[in-house]
């Protein structure tokens, strides 16, 4: 029991020693297990808790999913009241996204009934108040920046879903914007049959990119490869750390291609985690 509070404190200082760096967002995964030893509660089942130091404006997604039992999550706040409880688990998962509404301890339970024993999985995702969101009027470094640094979360807390007032964060001249089910950001800025302007197209987004994310990313660019029955050549970046991630621009080739669309050429930035 102590060993998991201590190190989701832990994990929580990290991310809060980051609020001084334009964006912070983390991400960890901790194992557990429910067993016959772990309190129990009548009306609320047997459960673990972890403790977790939390600041006022930032955002979390919980989740807990197991193979052996249906979990529940229910986010405490320091005065013991339930903030929040996950709703709607099903299929041996459970989730909760939240807004932190003020600094202190918080509890996160992960609970089944009272026959519940088992291992189970739990992720957490944070992002520190500056991080949830980006202004109407950001830059393109801003907004490559704020990408890329949720991607260190798989994009769990990308689309702000406790607030839908919050627009998707796209870049400017993206003719379509997604989040794919490999859990990679992607946006299209480029299909036609033009295949100087598409260049032109990549070589300024690499360039912009390069400046943005500076020496800490390494660059690579690979010339046209075959792929199934089109053509791809990539501008690579990529860095090497805790949470590695990638940031790519394609050039698509597609003229003979079953999934030419609209053009010969198609120009699509993706950026994602490596596991």
């Amino acid at each position: 029991m102590i060993s998991k509070i201590f190190f989701v404190i832990l994990i929580s200082i990290l991310c809060s020693q980051n609020l001084s760096a334009q964006f912070a967002v983390e991400f960890n995964e901790v194992k557990g297990t429910l067993n016959s030893t772990d309190k129990f509660k009548s009306g609320f089942g047997r459960y673990d808790g972890y403790e977790i130091t939390l600041y006022k404006g930032e955002a979390v997604n919980f989740v807990v999913y197991s193979d052996k039992f249906q979990p529940r999550l229910a986010f405490v706040s320091q005065k013991g009241e339930v903030y929040k409880q996950s709703n709607g688990d099903q299929n041996n998962v459970a989730s909760l996204i939240a807004s932190v509404p003020e600094e202190g301890e918080w509890i996160l339970y992960v609970a089944g009934d009272s026959t519940a024993s088992g291992s189970y999985t739990f992720q957490y995702a944070f992002a520190s108040a500056n991080s949830i969101s980006l202004s109407a009027d950001a830059d393109f470094c801003s907004r490559i920046k704020f990408i890329a640094e949720h991607a260190k979360a798989y994009f769990l807390l990308f689309e702000n879903s406790f607030d839908s007032q919050q627009p998707f964060v796209k870049l400017e001249g993206s003719l379509d914007t997604f989040l794919d089910e490999d859990g990679s950001y992607n946006s299209v800025l480029y299909e036609g049959n033009n295949i100087k302007e598409a260049e032109k197209i990549v070589r300024e987004l690499s360039n912009n990119i390069s400046k943005c994310l500076g020496k800490s990313w390494q660059k690579k660019t690979s010339q046209w490869i075959g792929e199934e029955d089109y053509k791809v050549k990539t501008e690579l970046f990529s860095v090497s750390e805790e949470k590695p991630r990638e940031v790519k621009v394609n050039l698509l080739d597609l003229k003979n291609s079953r999934q030419k669309f609209t053009g010969d050429y198609k120009v699509v930035l993706t950026i994602f985690r490596k596991n």
